[in-house]
């Protein structure tokens, strides 16, 4: 199965998990469409063919001729039968064998796309390198009170306007340095959130994302699936946070989840 082929089922996935989606957001738990993401997302990484007749990779193999055809990067490449190569010149021979315009525009799309990333990394990398760590007896005391296998560190930042989690061997928690350290609630329910992250490895589900929209960025339901994935991440973890939590807390998670989206943290 060549990437072209990979694109277009994984198209054909990520539009049922977006039906799935609109129907059920409200009815199913929102890990369900995590699950679903997955499945979309190894459709469109691992090159391997579904054996049955009625798969959408054999409605679409069916419809391409692939006799005499070679394919390389989703692109289909005339091969040039023995016998014919013998009457056609050889810098004839060359000029097809070298790299088609087709392939040269998706190789430059993957290099941009991923040099947009490795920039918004790298600004990132230097805002956590001017980060300082917190020293709250509140963070400090939530932090025994919920232990992890990967040592947790909470530092602040000026140049962060909502908290986040990097790192994945030494995790660390960072927050605005507008945040009211004198409030327990607010910094806990935040806490506990980045700790639903850092739990499930969503960072390497995150470059995961990152890579497939690098390779398949002329699908434009690809972006979709990487902006809704993400969204249903996060919805994913305060699903988990209130559950822990129970719904008395509710109320006071979501106004903390409203101060933070405003910026009154």
């Amino acid at each position: 199965m060549n990437l072209l082929q990979m694109s277009f089922t994984g198209a054909v996935m990520i539009l049922a998990v977006t039906v799935i989606r609109a129907l059920a957001i409200n009815k199913v738990p929102k890990k369900t469409f995590l699950v679903l993401w997955g499945i979309a997302l190894v459709r469109l990484m691992i090159p391997f063919s579904l054996p049955s007749w009625f798969s959408i990779y054999s409605l679409w193999n069916r419809e391409i001729p692939t006799v005499g055809m070679n394919t390389a990067a989703g692109m289909l490449i005339p091969v040039i039968q023995a016998e014919q190569q013998a009457t056609i010149p050889h810098n004839t021979v060359g000029s097809v064998a070298n790299v088609s315009a087709p392939e040269i525009i998706w190789i430059l799309g993957c290099v941009l796309c991923a040099f947009f990333f490795a920039v918004a990394y790298w600004k990132s990398y230097k805002e956590f390198q001017m980060s300082l760590p917190v020293r709250n007896d509140g963070i400090e005391k939530w932090l025994e009170t919920h232990p992890t296998r990967r040592t947790i560190t909470v530092r602040q930042s000026s140049l962060v306007s909502s908290p986040l989690t990097y790192g994945v061997i030494h995790p660390v928690i960072l927050l605005p340095k507008t945040t009211d350290w004198n409030n327990e609630e607010t910094l806990h329910y935040v806490l506990a959130h980045e700790l639903v992250h850092i739990k499930r490895f969503d960072i390497i589900a995150k470059v995961v994302l990152a890579v497939a929209l690098c390779i398949h960025w002329f699908n434009p339901l690809v972006w979709l699936a990487f902006f809704l994935s993400s969204k249903d991440m996060e919805m994913s973890c305060d699903e988990s946070v209130i559950k822990k939590l129970g719904s008395e807390a509710k109320r006071g998670y979501s106004a903390t989840l409203l101060a933070l989206a405003t910026g009154r943290t």
